[in-house]
């Protein structure tokens, strides 16, 4: 998570929309391709291909994509076998697992989640989640600031 670099993933031209206004129920939604949400969608989500979940879209139910871009509501576990982005308007209520994790400043995250290889689950409850939206040539004014922080922190307690 920290100290690699993490590229967005590439997402195809959605092959199904489900659009703003339209509410769709259903036991499973799956294929091969990737399919962007708008509307609201109650069920089961596995694709092959990538799941973009737009600010006006929500999803309750399971999550398995290879890559999923999320700036809407879910409410449900997600599994993502490639990048999971959650951007700023997004909001998860569930567990996660996923190779790796984007999450923007105002990125919601209401559950526990594994990222990479550990078998261990993290919880998010009543933690802050830091932002992973910096550009990389502000890393080191983060990394700086944090170290100030504990310069004054430790002055304090004297």
């Amino acid at each position: 998570m920290f100290g690699k670099k993490t590229v967005a993933p590439q997402v195809e031209v959605p092959a199904t929309v489900i659009g703003k206004g339209i509410t769709l129920e259903a036991a499973l939604l799956t294929g091969k391709e990737s399919v962007r949400i708008d509307g609201v969608f109650i069920g089961d989500v596995k694709l092959d291909g990538s799941l973009i979940l737009g600010e006006t879209g929500s999803i309750e139910g399971t999550v398995n994509a290879k890559y999923i871009i999320l700036a809407g509501l879910v409410r449900g576990n997600i599994e993502c076998d490639g990048i999971l982005h959650v951007s700023s308007t997004a909001r998860v209520n569930g567990d996660i697992r996923t190779n790796a994790i984007i999450v923007d400043e105002g990125g919601q995250l209401n559950g526990r989640y594994n990222v990479g290889d550990s078998p261990d689950m993290i919880s998010t409850e009543n933690q802050p989640l830091l932002p992973n939206s910096l550009p990389e040539d502000k890393l080191e004014e983060k990394s700086y600031l944090a170290k100030s922080l504990e310069i004054v922190d430790s002055k304090r307690d004297e």
